[in-house]
């Protein structure tokens, strides 16, 4: 990603490039893909010098512990909400009430509703939510819900 010889530091040209061919990150794509590949260069050089060190990749790990934590809490908030029932596991309930159409994905919609509205998280439940959308259609699919299992306390029964 530090481009051929590496000099430790990323130019705003090597950040792009390296996004969706080296890091097979695709967030991003689609309309306006290079101002917000841009912006995320610009928060990680804070100082305006037009390179990120190092040390101001390293937010990005730190940025990544955050999500994670949150994740982490908001399967703790699901475990305490459905996990009253022995016979089944608290995320296949909530599952079937995040996706209470039964139409096999939670709409971004359904999943605001449910979570904010009718349950009252107030961590960051669309963030957790553009996590989860791994192929960015604006659903969450049962496929992309079970990753919050890696999230949880104890291993599912």
């Amino acid at each position: 990603i530090d481009g051929p010889g590496g000099n430790g530091a990323l130019t705003l040209r090597e950040f792009e490039t390296s996004f969706p061919k080296v890091l097979g990150c695709h967030k991003f794509d689609g309309p306006n893909e290079k101002q917000r590949i841009a912006n995320v260069f610009r928060y990680l050089d804070p100082s305006g010098e037009g390179e990120v060190s190092i040390e101001e990749w390293g937010t990005l790990n730190n940025l990544w512990n955050e999500m994670q934590q949150s994740i982490r809490e908001f399967v703790q908030f699901l475990e305490r909400i459905y996990g009253g029932d022995e016979e089944e596991d608290f995320l296949d309930v909530a599952w079937r009430e995040f996706d209470d159409d039964g139409s096999g994905s939670i709409t971004e919609e359904e999943w605001i509703e449910k979570a904010l509205k009718e349950l009252k998280y107030f961590g960051p439940s669309e963030i957790i939510f553009r996590f989860l959308d791994k192929d960015d259609e604006g659903t969450v699919s049962l496929e992309e819900f079970v990753e919050l299992d890696a999230f949880r306390r104890k291993p599912r029964p």
